[in-house]
Order: structure tokens, then C-alpha cells, then sequence
């Protein structure tokens, strides 16, 4: 079997475990997250069901036709005969069997309750898309952020590989003193065994970086591992810090999704208990009917027409109506206690947002300065083994420190990355 045949069938019998990940961008992640994410699915799909309910709340307030067909069988037949100075023809009072076709209209004319009844599911409805849209932003910012972890994974994977190197470095340096009889064999010893730990930590940097490109995956309804090619965040501008925080705070109150969704959550629950209240006034329709039947009526024709206004009044339903206002009164107070609450958490978001952000620079910036003073220290000191002067511990210590800065940077990256998306969400610029 020839090598290019060979290969193939080589990563076929490995598994898909062992192949590399799918790579995508941020933005063809972020649009197929939104194609295809099953919880953004389930909010979409709650509010359609509120689409609907402001269809049926429309009903009351349209023309209703219905169509009919009755049959009758009477026990005894009845029939007048009239005089001629009536005109001498028969009158059917009571057939033996009768045929009827019906066909009527009805309008609502007066229907104060049906009114309101469809604005609160109006409004109802426009909640339910902003909430749809609320947590579509915050996937989309869980993804961003899980994609920018997954980066850091990298980045750790990658100064695991280079703590590996360092160690194996030191190890052969450390062969050449005790070959050439200036350091004793410990030192070799000593070296390997921080090879060894090196080799462990690549191991699992790596098992991290699988885990989370696994997580990205599973974001976007994937079984298989995914990864995402995420922006620098470094250079990036920051200009909410020269903000003041009511300004930020203002903006985040006209722009947050959730935000308006609780005022229409709150002017539902007001429409619902006007809805209540006119419950209470009387309702006006209008009808048209007209009819066809086999046997024909006292006036002689089989067919005719009729026209009808209904005015009805309940007086009494045994309370239905009043425990209706209160459930209605009820529901508008939690609305506005939601709406309150919203308001209070936005602000917190906002403040817990720029907070982060300004810690995760400073963290980011004292990351720089010690992977700078790490390396100089490091590389100081293997000069000072290659000379003789420092031992393999010195060694060590010095590669531990600059492992312990390189991960520090990676990870201060990423977060700062989280802490500039969480911004993002909190003031509601996300899309």
C-alpha cells in the first residue's frame, strides 16, 4: 500500500477524537449560533406563542360567521287552512319533518374588555421578541467569551511547550557540566525531574485546551471539538473609562433589551387590568341571519332574512370578573417591581463592568512588566549555570517564575477579553 493510500486510512481508524478542530471565525461562529443554538430556538418559540395569542385576542373584535344545517321530526303534524278571504292557502304550523340552512354574521360593536385584551397581548408579544433577543445577546457574549478562553488555552498550551524546552535545555546543559566534571550527577537528576514536570503540565494544558474548543462546540449544537480565530483585545480603545458611570448607566437603560421588555411587561399588566375593569360594562353586537328551508313558514316563503341587536349586561358571574381585576392588579404590581429590579441590575452590571475592565488592564499591564523582569531574570541566571556559578535549583526557580509570568499573561488576556464582552452585554451594544 502506497504512502498517500496509507495515510488516509490512518486518520480514518484513529477516530474523530484525534483529529484536528474545525476552525472558524468569530463572525461565522456568532451567525451560526444563531442559526442553530436550541435555547435562542426555545425563546424564539415562546415568543411566537405570544405572536398567536395577539391573534386570538384580535378574534373578539372581528366578524364571526357560522353556517348551519338543522333537522327536525315532529310526533304530530299541524296545518291551518285560511279562508279565502285570506287568501285560502294552507299554513304549515307544525311540519313532520322539517330541513333548515342557517347562515349568520354576528359583529361586535361594543366590546370594551376585547379592547384592552389586545393591547396587553400586543404588548405581551413585544415583550416576549425583546427577551428573545436579551438572551440571544448573551449567548453570543458566552460564546465570544468561551471562544477567547479557548485562545487562552492556546496560549497556555503554547508556554507549556516552552517551559518543555527550557527543561530539556537545562537537562542537556546539565549533562555537559557533569561530563565535564564541574557539577555533580544530581543536577542531572534534578533536571529531569523538571522535565518531567514540564511534560506533565503540557499534558494538561492540552486536556484544558480540548475541554473548552469541546465547550465552544457544544455551544453551537456541535459534537465535535470547534475552534474559534478570536480578534486581539490588547489594543483595542477603551472609551467607556473616560465615561461617567450615569452616562454609561443611562445608556444601558435605552439600549438593554430586558430593560424595555419589563416596561411592556408592565404596560400589559396595566392593559390587563383595564380589561378587568370593562368587564364590568355591557356588550353590544350586532347579527345577521338569513335561512332557507324545506317547508315553508307561516308567511308562506321558505326563505327569509333577519337582522339583530344584542345588547347584554352580566350583573353577576359569582365573582369571576373580581377575582379577575385582582389577578390583574396583582400582576401589574410584580410588573412594576420587575421593572425596578431590572433598573437596579442594569446599573450594577454596568458598574461591576467598568470595575472589571479597569482591574483586568492593570492586571494585564503588571503582566507584561513581570514576564519582562521573568525572562531577564531567567536568562541571567542560565548564564550564571552555563558559568558555573548557579545550580540547577537556580535554574529551576528561574524557569518556574517565567512559567508562572507567561501563564499570568495569557491568562490576564483573556481576561480582559471576558471583562471588555461582559461591558459590552451590560450596555446592551452587543448585535
Amino acid at each position: 500500500m502506497t504512502a498517500p493510500a496509507f495515510v488516509p486510512l490512518l486518520l480514518l481508524l484513529a477516530g474523530p477524537q484525534d483529529l484536528p478542530p474545525a476552525t472558524l471565525t468569530l463572525d461565522a461562529a456568532l451567525e451560526e449560533l444563531d442559526l442553530q443554538s436550541l435555547t435562542l430556538a426555545q425563546a424564539r418559540s415562546r415568543a411566537d406563542e405570544a405572536t398567536a395569542v395577539v391573534r386570538q385576542s384580535l378574534a373578539a373584535l372581528l366578524p364571526t360567521a357560522t353556517a348551519g344545517v338543522s333537522y327536525l321530526r315532529n310526533s304530530d303534524h299541524a296545518e291551518l287552512s285560511l279562508p279565502p278571504q285570506l287568501g285560502g292557502r294552507t299554513v304549515i304550523i307544525q311540519p313532520f319533518e322539517s330541513t333548515t340552512l342557517t347562515g349568520t354574521i354576528r359583529l361586535p360593536l361594543l366590546a370594551p374588555n376585547a379592547w384592552f385584551d389586545l393591547a396587553s397581548a400586543r404588548d405581551a408579544a413585544r415583550a416576549a421578541d425583546l427577551s428573545a433577543e436579551a438572551i440571544r445577546l448573551s449567548l453570543r457574549t458566552t460564546l465570544s467569551q468561551s471562544a477567547h478562553l479557548s485562545a487562552a488555552a492556546e496560549e497556555q498550551v503554547a508556554v507549556a511547550e516552552r517551559g518543555v524546552a527550557d527543561a530539556g535545555e537545562l537537562v542537556r546543559s546539565a549533562g555537559r557540566r557533569v561530563s565535564a566534571g564541574t557539577a555533580a550527577p544530581i543536577e542531572v537528576t534534578r533536571a529531569r525531574a523538571e522535565l518531567v514536570r514540564r511534560e506533565s503540565d503540557l499534558a494538561a494544558a492540552s486536556a484544558d485546551l480540548e475541554r473548552t474548543q469541546l465547550a465552544v462546540g457544544i455551544l453551537l449544537g456541535r459534537e465535535e471539538p470547534v475552534r474559534v480565530a478570536v480578534p486581539e483585545v490588547e489594543g483595542a480603545q477603551n472609551p467607556e473609562l473616560q465615561m461617567g458611570g450615569e452616562t454609561l448607566v443611562s445608556e444601558a437603560l435605552e439600549r438593554r433589551p430586558e430593560v424595555e421588555a419589563q416596561r411592556l411587561q408592565r404596560r400589559s399588566a396595566e392593559e390587563a387590568v383595564r380589561s378587568a375593569w370593562a368587564r364590568l360594562a355591557p356588550q353590544l353586537s350586532a347579527s345577521a341571519t338569513v335561512f332557507s328551508s324545506d317547508v315553508p313558514t307561516v308567511t308562506g316563503k321558505r326563505d327569509g332574512w333577519r337582522l339583530g341587536l344584542d345588547l347584554t349586561w352580566q350583573l353577576y358571574d359569582g365573582g369571576y370578573r373580581y377575582g379577575k381585576l385582582r389577578q390583574a392588579q396583582a400582576q401589574a404590581a410584580g410588573a412594576e417591581a420587575g421593572l425596578t429590579a431590572e433598573h437596579l441590575s442594569v446599573r450594577r452590571e454596568v458598574e461591576d463592568g467598568l470595575r472589571d475592565l479597569r482591574v483586568a488592564l492593570e492586571r494585564l499591564r503588571l503582566a507584561r512588566a513581570e514576564l519582562e523582569l521573568a525572562r531577564d531574570s531567567a536568562a541571567s541566571i542560565r548564564r550564571s549555570f552555563e558559568a558555573g556559578v548557579a545550580s540547577s535549583l537556580d535554574v529551576i526557580d528561574g524557569n518556574d517564575r517565567l512559567y508562572a509570568a507567561d501563564s499570568g499573561l495569557a491568562s490576564a488576556r483573556a481576561r480582559l477579553a471576558q471583562a471588555r464582552l461582559a461591558l459590552e452585554l451590560a450596555l446592551g451594544r452587543g448585535g
